[in-house]
């Protein structure tokens, strides 16, 4: 008998959680994901995805239809998975960019470089009604390098890390049929509001040019904003990390010789040695 699941998620690991389903025989009852999705993020999205495959796609919990599902998925979904939908399955899972109980809420990348943190990681757990508090299924971690990261070079690791984890707990599952977790430890649970995270974005004007540098690594994540100097007339002065710039020069002209370098027809690979 095939497996069944509903979906509910955005970003691009979203949609490759889902071919990973229908590659492996699942039956998507539904798909929950919003039409439109923000124009730096690669197309195609979820929504479009799942409408492609013929999958019943919806755009708010509250339009949900099936029941009585083996998982419901919460895949870097946005909104809060309510009641009705968390009974609808089984088992009720989310993955969670970042190690829990420690990481938990908005405490993300960010928090892992401010902290100065050796390691990162993320989550699977089973899902309640409240955020990132359900019993932890698997924790996949990893070595980082809190002084080079960003928080945009920490989610695209962080991001590989968590599709490889989704497959090992969807085959664990289609192995086992049962699902075993552990209740989180309170004393080492954390979770970090909306507000706490606005307000580490600025950088105190007192503050050592390392310091300052660190804080802008935690939260450069284009095209959001940015750590900033709040200067005495009320003017925000958002700062680009130094790494960040490096990075951003780089990219752009190698992108331009590529580019050059195609509009007459040559390949870089033909010169040997350069």
């Amino acid at each position: 008998m095939k497996k069944e699941a509903i979906l509910l998620g955005s970003k691009p690991g979203s949609v490759v959680a889902l071919l990973i389903l229908v590659k492996q025989g699942w039956t998507i009852k539904e798909v929950v994901a919003a039409p439109d999705q923000a124009p730096w993020l690669p197309m195609p999205s979820l929504y479009n995805v799942a409408r492609r495959l013929g999958i019943s796609t919806v755009e708010n919990q509250s339009q949900l239809e099936s029941s009585a599902v083996d998982l419901v998925i919460s895949y870097m979904c946005r909104s809060r998975i309510k009641r009705n939908t968390l009974e609808r399955g089984r088992y009720a899972l989310n993955f969670h960019a970042g190690p829990l109980p420690e990481f938990g809420g908005w405490a993300f990348y960010n928090v892992a470089i401010l902290e100065d943190s050796p390691e990162y990681g993320c989550t699977c757990h089973i899902m309640d009604e409240k955020f990132d508090t359900g019993p932890v299924v698997k924790v996949r971690r990893f070595g980082i390098n809190p002084r080079s990261e960003t928080a945009l070079s920490l989610e695209k690791r962080s991001q590989t890390e968590m599709i490889l984890l989704f497959r090992e707990v969807i085959s664990d599952y289609e192995v086992a049929g049962e699902i075993e977790a552990r209740e989180q430890d309170p004393e080492r649970m954390r979770y970090l509001n909306a507000e706490e995270f606005r307000k580490m974005k600025q950088i105190p004007l007192e503050t050592t040019t390392e310091d300052a540098d660190r804080i802008a690594r935690a939260f450069w994540y284009p095209p959001y904003e940015s750590a900033y100097y709040l200067l005495p007339n009320g003017t925000k002065l958002e700062v680009v990390p130094q790494i960040a710039k490096n990075d951003l020069a780089d990219k752009l002209h190698w992108d331009n010789l590529d580019n050059l370098l195609r509009a007459v027809g040559i390949s870089f690979d033909e010169y040997e040695g350069l």
